[in-house]
Order: C-alpha cells, then sequence, then structure tokens
C-alpha cells in the first residue's frame, strides 16, 4: 500500500507543480528521476527562465493521515537524516508533502536550513499560484547568483578545436 501511496504522491505533485493556474503554459517542467533514485524523486527546471535553464530537486512525500490539530501541520514524518542528505545538492531542493486525500501539495526548503527531523510538515506554502511564483523566483536567483563558466571537457572530439 505504501508504494500505491508514494506512487500517487508523486502523480499528484506532478499535477500540482504543473498547473497553470491560467497562465498561458506552466512554469516548470518536472522530472521523475525513477524508484532507484536514493533521495529526491524529481529534478524540475524553469520554463522561460532566459540564457540558462535553472532547476531544482523535490523529495515527494505523501500521506492519508491528514493534519495535525494544534498547528495544522501535515502529518509527515521528515527524518534528519534525509534533511542532511537533501542539503548536500549543490542546488535548490525541497521537500513537498502531499495530502493524498486533498489532494494538496505543500513546499518546505530542504536547503541546510533546517538539518532536524520534524514529526509532521509545516502546511505554510500551498502549491497554489502564488507560492508556485515564489519558488520560480527563488531558483532563478539562486542560478543567477551561481558563476557559471565555460566547461571545458577531456572528452572532446579533436576534430572540433
Amino acid at each position: 500500500m505504501s508504494n500505491e501511496l508514494g506512487q500517487r504522491g508523486e502523480a499528484l505533485f506532478y499535477v500540482l507543480i504543473t498547473k497553470s493556474h491560467g497562465r498561458e503554459k506552466p512554469i516548470f517542467r518536472p522530472q521523475f528521476l525513477g524508484d532507484k533514485w536514493p533521495i529526491v524523486d524529481f529534478i524540475v527546471e524553469l520554463v522561460d527562465a532566459g540564457s540558462i535553464t535553472p532547476y531544482f530537486f523535490v523529495q515527494v512525500k505523501a500521506t492519508r493521515n491528514g493534519f495535525t490539530k494544534r498547528d495544522n501541520r501535515l502529518k509527515i514524518p521528515i527524518y534528519s537524516d534525509d534533511m542532511r542528505k537533501l542539503a548536500l545538492y549543490p542546488a535548490p531542493t525541497y521537500i513537498v508533502g502531499i495530502d493524498e486525500i486533498k489532494e494538496e501539495g505543500y513546499a518546505l526548503s530542504a536547503n541546510g536550513e533546517w538539518l532536524q527531523g520534524m514529526s509532521s510538515l509545516p502546511t505554510t506554502f500551498p502549491l497554489n499560484k502564488t507560492n508556485q511564483e515564489l519558488l520560480w523566483k527563488e531558483v532563478k536567483n539562486y542560478w543567477m547568483k551561481v558563476k557559471i563558466r565555460p566547461k571545458v571537457s577531456h572528452f572532446i572530439d579533436p576534430r572540433w578545436r
């Protein structure tokens, strides 16, 4: 059953992140990395971001357990080991909690701001139009600040010189 829940959560994430919210087209292009990938489920590219293609990684966690009564947090445990592994990626990383029953998703940064585990996920940032736009800008700004240098490889065709 957990595999079915996980697969449905991943499918719901795909639907939520590609929702156009009245725009001409979606602003994200997600690609599922497969069940064998160790810690992240998706690489997500930004659409129409200029001369480079900014991207971020997402781990999706789904639940049917609802929300906490006190703080309205999604009842999904986040393990400290996962937070530390996600923070090691040299790119923006996020955990997205999916409420499978309501078909809603909530984003949480996993870039190293918090490395401890937590018993539930905050619902502060639902994957709605406003937060999609904030996420798009945050990821684009990250990659604009990174110094991308021309690549030099040893694995080139000598005739190309």
